[in-house]
């Protein structure tokens, strides 16, 4: 299970490596036949997992998959910004996201379930139905903009994808939300990974109540937030929900209760589930016209590389440490973040 999980760490940031080349053709080729590529890949994964017998195959299986997954989730928030009117893009990218929330929740226990009653093969079965009527949907999709993309795509049959030519189409503060994201993800995600355990050593019983009032939060609070982003701004929101989920980590160090647990988890919910559309957005208002694909791609990758890095980081300072410090260590790198953040707005408001 350690190799396993070992494989799967080093998978993601191999996989982020490829994100930009398929955000920028995402700018400059139909979105929808990216979508669709990302995907096949997937649809290509799940059904080489039975036939994996050793842990190299395994590993690129899952390379291929990560590759996919982040072309697709680039390609649909890409496709999404671009439907949505600029003053509701907040709005609507926070209902968008909750989406993804909803899918984690229920397909594990319907996993479980499956492997239950009957067996891996019919996990695999129902996991190519899902993405085969994800395909189905993709295909229906039409908007007006697909005109204008096709416009584009003639100007720019034969597309430059150097790396001087995609690093020309990003400004520079516009790695801002990526930096600012990969902190967020690190922190929230690795200590995700060991909530479980953290519960175990200290004597918490029925800790997955956590994840229950985590996930309630996020579909209440982001609804909210997402209209407040788009009245007053993405940093004013942004700042307050960094310093939340600062703050999650201080009281994540100091749980030896169920409360305390479950007073992260709210705090997480805010905090994390409000910033994360925000910070989409945030990285779509400083892009350049027609890089949202590249944006949202860069964003992806710095997600992926954020998940890979979070139970690394938390696992060696709790070897070599305690809970303790390794959570108070990720409140500081949040701080850090926040005051990135808060200087650029500040300089960004005086310039006005």
């Amino acid at each position: 299970m350690a190799t396993i999980g070992l494989i799967m760490g080093i998978a993601a940031p191999f996989a982020a490596i490829v994100t930009p080349i398929s955000g920028y053709l995402l700018d400059n080729w139909n979105d929808k036949n990216i979508i669709l590529i990302g995907l096949l890949s997937n649809l290509v994964a799940v059904l080489c997992m039975p036939f994996i017998g050793i842990l190299f195959l395994f590993s690129f299986v899952d390379f291929f998959r990560r590759i996919g997954t982040s072309a697709t989730s680039s390609g649909t928030r890409a496709r999404i910004l671009e439907i949505l009117p600029p003053k509701r893009q907040g709005e609507g990218l926070s209902i968008f996201t909750t989406s993804h929330n909803l899918g984690t929740a229920m397909m594990p226990p319907i996993g479980i379930w499956l492997l239950e009653i009957g067996n891996f093969n019919l996990v695999i079965i129902f996991s190519i139905a899902l993405i085969s009527l994800g395909m189905i949907t993709t295909v229906l999709l039409n908007n007006p903009k697909d005109l204008a993309k096709s416009t584009r795509t003639a100007e720019n049959n034969n597309p430059d994808l150097s790396f001087v030519n995609l690093r020309k189409s990003i400004r520079l503060k516009s790695w801002i939300p990526p930096l600012i994201l990969l902190i967020m993800v690190i922190s929230f995600f690795g200590s995700l990974t060991f909530i479980p355990l953290l519960s175990i050593e200290r004597s918490i019983d029925n800790y997955y109540q956590f994840f229950t009032v985590y996930g309630l939060t996020v579909l209440t609070s982001r609804l909210i937030v997402g209209r407040l982003s788009d009245r007053y701004g993405r940093e004013p929101i942004l700042i307050p929900c960094i310093l939340l989920c600062s703050l999650a980590m201080i009281v994540l160090a100091f749980s030896y209760s169920l409360l305390s647990l479950l007073i992260t988890a709210v705090l997480f919910g805010i905090g994390w589930g409000s910033a994360f559309p925000t910070l989409l957005n945030f990285a779509s208002d400083l892009s350049f016209e027609n890089t949202t694909g590249q944006t949202m791609s860069i964003m992806s990758a710095s997600f992926s590389i954020g998940t890979a890095l979070g139970g690394l980081i938390v696992g060696l300072l709790t070897q070599y440490f305690t809970f303790q410090v390794s959570f108070l260590f990720l409140a500081f790198s949040l701080i850090g973040a926040m005051l990135i953040l808060s200087i650029d707005y500040k300089k960004r408001m005086s310039s006005h």
